[in-house]
């Protein structure tokens, strides 16, 4: 049996453009639609944002901002043109949570809804596909929730890095978890680069791990495991990012040494 599958994405061009032409490939798949929200991301309130500098610091708050770019990629792939390409419908909406996603939804009636480059999902979108929504999330959960990839990993001397792809529901990152990788870490002398580089391996199976989910969704949806993170990530303070730093040294030296 064919499984229906939409596509909903905040960014069209970049990863969900890979992802969306890879998934045409898969013959077990119908795509039924890509939804294309206009905004990128919803706007925080003042008050997290001031809640988020407390907790970090405005040290930790300025040097988020500057190693921001390191997280950033070059795929130049357009979803809107991969699915004009395969004759996939596309539906436009002003934001994700609204009620013409919701509308979508019903109309083109997936089983399943994909989240590619979204920020928070509310109920009323997540609940219409009758198998739920999934989201991919670049970290190894439920270890690292919320997570920043990379950086809390080597935060606490570890090699490895991964990626999860989970149901979403009401948390954050705390959904059924579907399909898991472990991934190494790319170590370099300069931590932007560890992160570069260990991110663009990530990136490189985020398609392939779609497929593979999505090629035998029942059996994968029949294994998931439930999850409880004991705690949850975020932008680290000064004082850890000098601990990161150190460890990135160390371990790209001992990874030079094996």
């Amino acid at each position: 049996m064919t499984l229906r599958v939409a596509l909903m994405t905040s960014g069209p061009v970049g990863g969900s453009g890979v992802v969306l032409d890879r998934l045409t490939r898969v013959p077990e798949i119908e795509l039924v639609c890509l939804i294309v929200s206009e905004t990128v991301v919803a706007k925080r309130s003042r008050k997290k944002m001031l809640q988020k500098m407390w907790k970090i610091g405005l040290l930790g708050a300025l040097n988020g901002i500057r190693i921001r770019k390191w997280f950033g990629h070059d795929m130049r792939t357009d979803a809107r043109e991969v699915a004009k390409a395969h004759g996939i419908p596309v539906v436009t909406v002003p934001r994700v949570n609204c009620d013409e996603t919701v509308a979508a939804l019903k109309q083109y009636a997936p089983d399943v809804g994909l989240s590619v480059g979204n920020s928070y999902i509310a109920s009323r979108v997540f609940t219409v596909p009758h198998q739920g929504f999934v989201n991919f999330h670049g970290e190894l959960l439920p270890e690292y929730p919320g997570a920043q990839s990379v950086i809390w990993p080597i935060y606490f001397g570890r090699t490895q890095t991964g990626y999860t792809i989970h149901r979403i529901d009401k948390g954050i990152d705390t959904g059924e978890i579907l399909y898991k990788r472990a991934v190494d870490i790319d170590f370099q002398p300069k931590l932007a680069d560890t992160i570069r580089r260990t991110n663009d391996k990530v990136r490189e199976q985020l398609p392939e791990a779609f497929a593979a989910l999505l090629a035998d969704w029942d059996a994968h949806a029949a294994a998931a495991t439930a999850q409880k993170a004991d705690r949850h990530f975020t932008t680290p303070t000064f004082g850890q990012y000098l601990r990161i730093e150190r460890n990135n040294k160390r371990l790209w030296r001992e990874s030079r040494q094996g």
